[in-house]
């Protein structure tokens, strides 16, 4: 690329910009396999170079400033000539001793650049560019980025997932002023009563909007009467979160942290905020800044939700419709399919569904697997019908719920078995091969029945096996 001018500074693209943006996306998409921005990196050479250092004068040593932020016009500029929209960029003071260079110093800008706006990349970018640019104290060190060893030389601890999760976690509590994600792993972990915690917290640097309607406002005409989010006062604040419930959230002061009252979602107190941390049951919650979430914890696991699959989990169910037309019943399939749904909305820890005509299921249940006691039987109920309580109760143990072409439920706990007629999935678990080769066996056995399955996993998917 020939040399252009932005805000009356002269800068020139390096080759190696290509070279560097394959090794990024490799990277990430290395850590997240659905990782939906394509990431690219381009490097700007400021083209009024400084003057040429003396090395002799100065003893053959050349140091350097601590790197710099670019200012957000220029940074936008040198993204959008690449036709990228969103950015973050760092310059730094470099030498260059390549071939045919005068051995001089030179500014040399750094721009990650995406196409979609997210909190997440912009965190992430930073990260990787904290972590990069000290390192490139030297333009002929980009000669190694092609090379296997050049890898390790230049992204060192980023090669490492853990490292980058952990340094965007910190990044996020950080940036946001919220207090370290060691209270929000206990109090999602405390029951009040034997509920879960399910509400959510407004942080705001703000005082809590006044006059707004539905919010309840704490007195604090002494100083000890105040009630701050920390460690050591976990077991006042959860029994406050427990007043909000789910249709309101406790407001708390930054950087105080001083809960100041509660109000409603949806009001304009909660546009206010603009930060929110959403508790969604034992050891479940997610931060959420203008809108979109941009880190969720789930049971020890971090979650960057822009970096996950972008897929329907209820997409499988398609297949049942097309099920039901080769046996002429799509009406009780799309009941089915709807029944379905409404299942896995409650569904905590997973499960599955056992689908079958009546005869199979007085074959099975009533005849041989509940005389072995490898299930409970039930007066049948529509699981159409039933209250969300009672859908939560039966998918909450061990083993399938087998239920006939009506949606009516006949068996729980229901530990299928049968012979191994199909080769299991390793990377699945033993819920859905022991469901698959139940299934399997089953239409081995009895061609001309209708039968089908479909396995709600914990981590939220859902498949149908036919």
């Amino acid at each position: 690329m020939k040399p252009f001018r932005l805000k009356d500074k002269i800068f020139e693209q390096l080759p190696e910009s290509g070279c560097l943006s394959n090794a990024i996306r490799q990277l990430m998409r290395k850590h997240f396999m659905h990782c939906s921005p394509d990431y690219q990196m381009f490097l700007f050479l400021f083209q009024e170079f400084q003057e040429k250092k003396d090395l002799a004068a100065c003893g053959g040593q050349i140091h350097f400033p601590v790197v710099e932020d670019v200012d957000e016009t220029i940074a936008q500029g040198l993204a959008g000539t690449n036709g990228l929209r969103y950015c973050c960029a760092k310059s730094a003071e470099t030498a260059d001793h390549r071939e045919g260079a005068d051995a001089g110093s030179r500014k040399l800008y750094w721009v990650m650049a995406w196409g979609t706006a997210c909190e997440a990349n912009t965190i992430l970018a930073r990260i990787i560019l904290e972590e990069l640019v000290p390192k490139v104290y030297d333009l002929a060190l980009l000669d190694e980025l092609g090379k296997r060893s050049g890898k390790n030389l230049f992204f060192g601890r980023i090669l490492e997932r853990k490292w980058l999760l952990d340094n965007y976690v910190q990044a996020v509590i950080s940036a946001n002023k919220l207090p370290d994600q060691i209270n929000f792993i206990q109090i999602s972990a405390m029951p009040y009563e034997g509920r879960a915690v399910r509400t959510r917290i407004f942080f705001s640097e703000r005082q809590i909007p006044t006059d707004i309607p539905g919010t309840v406002y704490f007195r604090c005409e002494r100083t000890s009467d105040l009630i701050r989010f920390n460690t050591k006062s976990m077991r006042p604040v959860r029994k406050l979160m427990e007043v909000s419930g789910a249709d309101a959230g406790l407001w708390v002061k930054l950087p105080e942290r001083v809960i100041e009252g509660s109000v409603m979602r949806g009001s304009a107190a909660e546009q206010t905020a603009g930060l929110c941390v959403v508790f969604e049951g034992a050891l479940v919650w997610s931060i959420h800044k203008a809108g979109e979430n941009i880190l969720t914890y789930r049971e020890g696991n971090y979650i960057i939700p822009a970096m996950q699959p972008d897929v329907d989990k209820y997409a499988d169910l398609g297949k049942m419709v097309s099920f039901g037309r080769d046996f002429e019943i799509p009406d009780k399939m799309d009941k089915l399919q709807q029944i379905v749904r409404r299942v896995a909305s409650v569904c905590r820890h997973g499960t599955s569904i056992v689908i079958m005509e009546k005869r199979g299921i007085v074959a099975e249940i009533d005849n041989r697997l509940s005389r072995y006691r490898r299930g409970f039987k039930v007066e049948p109920f529509s699981l159409a019908e039933a209250q969300e309580e009672v859908l939560q109760g039966i998918t909450a143990i061990d083993g399938a719920v087998f239920a006939d072409l009506n949606g009516d439920c006949y068996a729980i706990g229901v530990i299928v078995d049968g012979q191994m007629v199909v080769e299991g999935d390793y990377g699945r678990g033993a819920r859905y091969n022991s469901i698959k080769n139940y299934i399997t066996g089953y239409k081995v056995s009895h061609p001309k029945h209708v039968c089908l399955a479909v396995v709600m996993s914990e981590d939220g998917m859902i498949n149908v096996i036919l």
